[in-house]
């Protein structure tokens, strides 16, 4: 059917209003529809900015740099829902000096705490995402076994995301090496407990009543870990002492010469060998560097107010008191590492240094204690006074080397 259209239609009628006021209301209009276009701006930023925030927060990036976020400063939070990040009993490459739960502890709430910076969030760790940026690379801890004890803390947190036929562990003399076939990466640990040559460079038999350093020699250990990608060292719990013999000279030559140097200035003649070296043979657009700051020890109860004598045995929960440090903790040291690193920068060479100290300070329940393999048969004596065997220098895992970890990983991926 065809519908006619009426005889009678609205005509438009040509505006009377001279070209002026024409120019005006377009003038008028454009005004409205910008203030339109801004308004809408501003809600749709407030509607779905704070969610794109959000995201780049849990994303694998993380902004570390500048004063709106210190990431070592910050308050353990209870959180039972997100960690552990892994089992220990499950992880393939677990050491039994860590394995606190295997080895009879019970109470496991140590497992449970998040850090948390006062200013920021912590990047969510992801096995995979790590493992793809350490594609054909090297990631290297170098130190002594509280480095060890973060390194296996880092293979516990990726081994469980490679199968187990794509995946190994070898050790070479001082030199142990997870590798991930399908990525061609590896994460590896390296025994150098003073940096620098010593008599105690041994993986194994190091416990000698007499510790000597060589203080300008590196070289040995160092061609191990030239062309790594990341490397992170560390070195303190070695240098807990007023004096060390130093030694200037070969430990096979017998015209060598000793001399008893005090602490801190050895320890700041041997960290000058480490910076020279790094400043000669590192590659600063190939690899980062780290300084993991002094791992704390809880073996004098005193120090939080408990009774004399005892350590960190039996010890439950973290410390409260914001700020808390210990004794065992030496400033004078901390500063010798911070001036060095601050002079390799001043040479064009930056290592980021993970301050870890104050925020383990905290966790006097964090260590095995008891809870570990024994390597030497315990005595009526010792098994009468539990306290007297405890370990509260490293760390059971899964625990706080896991934050460590997640420290380290927030700026590898900076």
């Amino acid at each position: 059917m065809n519908h006619q259209m009426p005889k009678h239609k609205h005509q438009i009628v040509p505006n009377p209003k001279p070209w002026g006021s024409i120019r005006s209301s377009l003038h008028s209009l454009i005004a409205v529809l910008v203030a339109t276009l801004l308004v809408a701006t501003v809600y749709l930023t407030q509607e779905y900015g704070v969610q794109f925030l959000e995201d780049c927060t849990a994303s694998t990036t993380v902004k570390t740099s500048g004063d709106s976020c210190n990431l070592f400063s910050g308050k353990w939070v209870f959180d039972n829902q997100s960690y552990p990040l892994y089992k220990g009993l499950q992880c393939t490459y677990m050491s039994d000096q860590l394995a606190c739960e295997k080895f009879g502890r019970k109470d496991l709430s140590f497992q449970n705490w998040r850090w948390q910076p006062h200013q920021c969030d912590l990047p969510r760790f992801n096995a995979t995402a790590l493992l793809e940026r350490l594609r054909n690379k090297r990631l290297v801890y170098v130190g002594d076994s509280l480095n060890r004890n973060q390194w296996v803390s880092m293979v516990c947190l990726i081994e469980s995301a490679v199968p187990p036929e794509l995946k190994s562990m070898h050790t070479n003399g001082s030199l142990t090496t997870f590798k991930a076939t399908e990525y061609n990466a590896t994460i590896e640990f390296y025994w150098a407990p003073l940096l620098v040559e010593s008599n105690s460079d041994h993986p194994v038999n190091h416990r000698l009543p007499e510790r000597i350093v060589r203080v300008q020699a590196i070289e040995k250990h160092a061609r191990h870990w030239t062309d790594a990608d990341f490397l992170v060292f560390n070195s303190y719990l070695w240098w807990r002492r007023s004096m060390m013999s130093v030694l200037w000279g070969s430990f096979e030559s017998s015209d060598g010469i000793y001399k008893e140097v005090g602490m801190p200035r050895v320890y700041e003649m041997a960290l000058k060998t480490w910076s020279d070296w790094l400043e000669v043979h590192v590659n600063p657009n190939k690899t980062k560097l780290f300084f993991v700051s002094m791992s704390p020890t809880h073996q004098s109860a005193e120090e939080w107010g408990v009774t004399s004598g005892e350590n960190c045995y039996g010890e439950t929960e973290p410390i409260k008191e914001e700020g808390y440090k210990g004794n065992a903790s030496d400033p004078k040291m901390m500063r010798v590492v911070e001036n060095v690193l601050g002079e390799l920068k001043t040479r064009g060479l930056d290592v980021q240094m993970l301050n870890i100290t104050q925020l383990s300070e905290y966790r006097k329940e964090g260590h095995p204690s008891i809870y570990r393999k024994q390597w030497d048969a315990l005595t009526e004596k010792q098994l009468a006074n539990p306290s007297s065997f405890a370990d509260c220098i490293h760390w059971c895992l899964p625990g706080v080397p896991d934050i460590w970890n997640e420290l380290l990983y927030a700026y590898i991926f900076q």
